[in-house]
């Protein structure tokens, strides 16, 4: 707990600058993505390939995508090029950045990115969100987890030239799983720009895979559920959910095992190495030990996305690490002065404070019943006693380990949320101004209004403002 508030303000200090992020006339211009140079033959090499993007950042909005690769920064070519140099162009102008990308989709895309530019003291909500996670687990999700899939990548396939897929032939006594698991790789494949085309495939799809009960599990085990719970996330509805798997990194008595599960995918090329000939460019294999019955299928529809993640750029061939940044927040367009955030110092052009009438200069009076009297020092007081005595609402088996090595986050016990939302609207003892961010929630406020009401000062006078705030999510899975 002490670790988590102690970084509380000194997150704000980071996140304020952004990604790749310039001053200009004392405004900061932030774009919100890193990237490496790739050394991956493969995959862009010698060139720089995304490998993070803020959520809500000017480069997610203009449809940049973790591994696109950056041909060209205001028409100056990449390739080669050092990190230093490509950076030093990111500054030839102050309000925009012109790129080319390539993609499964895309050979050749323009994106204009337009920076966002404010005060250097200002902070937005999707940097706040963060901040104040704890009041909702739910919508701000940083974790890493392992897949224990084992990669091969044939280095002479160019995967930039790959566009199309299709399957090898079924076997007609697997045939319904093997269209449901083919229907599972198409849906992940589009998400990539990859087309699946029967008729003229660049490459074919071929899988594998067993699923076999222990004889040697033992239900009555005096080990069997003493192990750590293991979480994935789930594609579907954007969700870290508890499996019943065992942790790949964790030794498991071989009694506790009820089940193992193999499954695997090659890619055959038929095009581009040597035409006519079938040849190995891509292999992903998984062996999971499971803790109870888990439906292949069931494993696939959450699983298989994310080992597929690793296609093209495949990072460690011996596991699979994944990162999530997954967030869901109210969006208003306010900015805040990161020094006092009672001052706005910024109010998105065309955002819902805009079209309500909010201006940079107000002051924050009250936010839906939450006081905005408050200094740096009290608000951290107040939201690291909320944090602490709000624990027993919390779901004790939803427990898990953030990305920041915090191992008491928990979720929200259902049974709580009335609790919980008496306890946040309880101001005088929590400060709870920017809980605000996640109010869509019935645990945050037990109405759940479609509007916000927002007061400010003006000039020494009292104004009201309805607020519809735009309910605001991103999530990123890099796999490495």
């Amino acid at each position: 707990m002490r670790r988590v508030i102690s970084v509380i303000f000194l997150i704000v200090f980071i996140l304020v600058g952004g990604l790749f992020a310039q001053n200009v006339d004392n405004n900061s211009c932030s774009l919100g993505f890193t990237f490496e140079i790739s050394n991956d033959k493969s995959w862009g090499f010698s060139e720089p390939v995304i490998v993070h993007i803020i959520p809500g950042s000017p480069a997610e909005k203009a449809g940049l995508k973790l591994n696109d690769i950056i041909l060209s920064v205001n028409e100056n070519g990449t390739y080669l090029k050092s990190s230093q140099t490509i950076m030093s162009w990111f500054n030839q102008d102050p309000h925009t950045m012109h790129l080319a990308i390539r993609n499964f989709k895309h050979a050749f895309k323009e994106i204009t990115v337009e920076k966002d530019c404010r005060r250097a003291n200002a902070i937005n909500e999707s940097q706040l969100a963060p901040v104040f996670s704890f009041y909702s687990l739910e919508d701000v999700q940083d974790r890493r987890f392992i897949i224990p899939v084992k990669t091969t990548v044939n280095e002479n396939a160019l995967f930039h030239n790959y566009r199309t897929f299709a399957f090898s032939p079924f076997d007609e006594s697997t045939r319904q799983l093997d269209e449901r698991i083919n229907a599972i790789f198409i849906r992940a494949l589009a998400e990539i720009g990859l087309k699946y085309d029967p008729d003229d495939p660049d490459f074919i799809i071929q899988t594998y895979y067993s699923y076999e009960s222990n004889p040697l599990y033992k239900a009555d085990s005096p080990t069997f559920g003493s192990y750590q719970p293991v979480w994935r996330f789930d594609t579907r509805n954007n969700r870290m959910v508890k499996v019943p798997l065992y942790d790949p990194s964790e030794a498991v008595r071989v009694d506790d095992i009820a089940y193992n599960l193999e499954f695997g995918y090659r890619f055959y090329d038929r095009k581009f190495i040597e035409t006519g000939n079938m040849m190995l460019i891509w292999e992903g294999e998984v062996k999971e030990r499971l803790s109870s019955h888990y439906d292949l299928i069931d494993y696939l529809e959450m699983n298989l996305p994310l080992l597929l993640k690793k296609f093209p750029n495949s990072g460690n061939r011996a596991f699979g690490t994944y990162h999530v940044n997954y967030l869901k927040y109210n969006y208003t367009g306010i900015g805040y002065d990161m020094n006092d955030l009672k001052t706005i110092v910024s109010v998105d052009p065309v955002s819902p404070a805009a079209k309500a009438g909010i201006l940079a200069g107000d002051l924050v009076i009250n936010i839906q019943g939450q006081s905005f009297d408050h200094t740096a020092e009290s608000l951290t007081e107040g939201y690291r006693r909320f944090i602490a005595e709000t624990m027993n609402f919390r779901d004790k088996s939803s427990r898990y380990t953030d990305s920041n090595g915090f191992k008491e986050c928990m979720f929200w016990d259902v049974a709580q949320y009335n609790a919980v939302s008496t306890a946040i609207a309880n101001n005088r003892r929590y400060k709870s101004a920017f809980s605000y961010l996640f109010n869509f929630n019935q645990y945050i406020d037990w109405s759940t209004p479609f509007a916000i009401n927002i007061v400010v000062s003006r000039g020494g006078k009292e104004m009201n403002f309805a607020v519809t705030p735009q309910i605001t999510t991103s999530a990123h899975i890099l796999a490495y």
